[in-house]
């Protein structure tokens, strides 16, 4: 409950948060449960040793043989340990070598910032070429619904064109799959098919990305800042081209859409000043010409309101020599001045504009972004067969080598954000996780060395969280970094269970190669009991069995393999480093007691008195 608290404000922290109290709940309602209704249960629960119902004999058996297994276990183990205990560095070096191995595999896994999983939707979105009429987009958009529909797994689709802040160039189609269990292929294959049907059409920029996200859902982001919009977009084009060698990115394009094509109207500020004229009369008056002016609304027989805008007519406004001939106001007679007046034709009410003005065709960018107060062009793609976080490192090595000009810059947004963020807040939960862990071990133990030994079962679940995703072709994202700290807490549990009670044994008198041999074999079977619950609890989830289970199948995974690793190796590990924590102990005892004055030496309090039952 403490450790998802202590972080608050961003998608990832609530998300953790979220689901930290909800796993923080149900262990203290288990916990209540274990306290009141488990010994009930157990009253009432068949014991083969005393019931000898004929009807039962079946069942009696098979809790013989399991019983029967379970003690030959405890006795290969018995001797294993005490071989180990024996040979504490060969031991020690086996551990060692199997962190780091472990560390080195972990370092192979990609990182996403969630799990790839089938979503059953996506959406194509495409960009016909500068100057398209909303008539031929929608031919355009036509033609590529006919693609999609050729594909029997689309269930339906939704056109839209020139929504929101895109042009009427633009547009998107919403892809809306049948069920899972009814297609042979994966959203996935289906996308990669789409993306070799699209590439054949030379004219038109296409990309294929997840539904329903606010601003372009292409996962990969790279932003090229600065204050010459000439310069950064010669160096999105590089970006571009070093995305495009990388193995996985696909759908490449920059958000820097071709010029504009318009029309440039330079006023002749002595002429126009001859006739009363300013610059923003002249451009109101244009403006408002070409682009209209909202004069009046009309409403329908249903109460919908539409605005009548003025403007004139599109055959009047389409070339150049036409716009010559708009007409702008000139001063009256009121406002004459002397030298208006001693130039009669100056009084007309109206010139026409290529006599205040020249025409000159020129080009304007068809967008400007900004981000932090500068410009910027966004550099996008999608992945492919590859994760995000290898594509990224492969761009960054890439950009690394561009002589950026002065005052650009090359940042990385979208998932690529998202994963940073998430790392840093996951490790930072993990590193409290820890901190915690420690300190409840040693005021409960009343130790700052046994801890040591119990927390050392949580690297060696690494190797197993690493295994269980390496042979799965798993990533490090959220779900499975969720699934590492749920290990935290749980892996330690073996550890307590032996620690404990081999303290106790030696403070009844047994030596410590003897105890720990012991409590190896009595603790066995709550140990093999609880991880075997724990693993079974996670299969349907690792298995992928249920609706949604594809996106939280790493966390089960992860959780499996650190217990079936960590139970391993925490067995013989553990109890081969508790004797060196507790030899160094030992040592600092000797040292305290030799060094301090008598009068400041505490006396070591008494064992608390052991209650003896069944």
């Amino acid at each position: 409950l403490v450790v998802p608290v202590a972080f608050r404000g961003g998608i990832v922290v609530r998300f953790f948060d979220q689901f930290g109290m909800t796993v923080g709940v149900a262990v203290l309602v288990s916990l209540f449960v274990s306290f009141t209704l488990d010994p009930m249960l157990s009253s009432r629960w068949y014991d083969p040793a005393v019931e000898t119902h004929t009807r039962r004999r079946w069942f009696a058996r098979q809790l013989q043989k399991m019983n029967d297994s379970l003690n030959l276990l405890q006795g290969v183990l018995g001797r294993t340990l005490g071989w180990s205990l024996r040979h504490r560095l060969i031991v020690l070096g086996i551990g060692v070598a199997c962190i780091v191995f472990s560390f080195n595999l972990l370092g192979k896994l990609g990182s996403d910032f969630m799990p790839d999983f089938d979503r059953e939707e996506f959406q194509v979105s495409f960009k016909a070429p500068s100057g398209m009429t909303l008539a031929e987009t929608s031919v355009i958009a036509q033609r590529v619904h006919e693609t999609l529909k050729r594909y029997p797994e689309v269930a339906y689709t939704v056109v839209t064109i020139g929504t929101g802040t895109s042009s009427v160039n633009q547009g998107s189609i919403y892809v809306k799959l049948t069920a899972k269990d009814a297609r042979q292929r994966t959203d996935m294959e289906l996308r990669r098919l789409m993306r070799e049907d699209f590439d054949r059409w030379a004219s038109l920029e296409t990309s294929v990305e997840e539904a329903e996200q606010l601003g372009d859902a292409r996962p990969i982001q790279i932003s090229v800042r600065g204050t010459d919009l000439d310069e950064i977009d010669r160096v999105s084009k590089l970006v571009v081209k070093n995305v495009a060698q990388v193995k996985g990115a696909t759908d490449v394009d920059t958000s820097q859409d071709e010029p504009r094509p318009e029309v440039r109207v330079q006023l002749d500020r002595k002429a126009a000043s001859d006739l009363g004229l300013n610059l923003g009369t002249v451009a109101m008056t244009v403006r408002g010409l070409i682009a209209g002016e909202v004069v009046s609304q009309y409403e329908d027989r249903d109460g919908d309101a539409f605005d009548v805008r003025l403007r004139v007519d599109q055959e009047q406004r389409r070339l150049k020599d036409d716009l010559a001939e708009i007409y702008v106001p000139v001063m009256d007679f009121a406002g004459a001045t002397p030298a208006m007046l001693t130039n009669p034709s100056s009084m007309a009410t109206s010139v026409p504009l290529s006599q205040v003005a020249s025409l000159e065709d020129s080009q304007a960018p068809s967008l400007i972004r900004r981000r932090d107060l500068m410009r910027e062009v966004r550099v996008r793609a999608s992945n492919q067969d590859r994760d995000i976080g290898s594509i990224i490192a492969d761009v960054k090595t890439l950009n690394d080598k561009l002589q950026l000009p002065p005052g650009v810059t090359i940042g990385y947004t979208g998932q690529a954000e998202d994963l940073r963020e998430m790392q840093y807040h996951m490790g930072r939960a993990l590193f409290l996780a820890i901190v915690f862990i420690y300190a409840i071990l040693a005021s409960q133990f009343r130790s700052f060395f046994h801890p040591l030994a119990i927390m050392l079962s949580l690297p060696l679940s690494l190797l197993g969280v690493a295994l269980a995703l390496y042979v799965t072709n798993g990533t490090l994202n959220i779900m499975s970094q969720i699934g590492l700290i749920m290990l935290m807490g749980l892996v330690t549990k073996n550890a307590i269970l032996l620690i404990d009670y081999a303290n106790r044994q030696q403070r009844e008198g047994q030596t410590r190669t003897n105890a720990l041999i012991t409590a190896a074999r009595v603790r066995l079977r709550p140990i093999v009991m609880t991880t075997t619950a724990m693993i079974f609890g996670m299969l349907p989830l690792a298995f992928e069995i249920g609706a949604g289970s594809e996106m939280r199948a790493p966390m089960a995974r992860a959780v499996i393999g650190g217990l079936i690793t960590s139970t391993l190796l925490t067995l013989i590990m553990v109890p081969v480093v508790y004797t060196f924590f507790d030899d160094w102990a030992a040592r600092m005892r000797h040292w305290w007691h030799r060094n301090v004055p008598q009068d400041m030496q505490e006396e070591e309090p008494a064992p608390e008195p052991e209650m003896v039952g069944r």
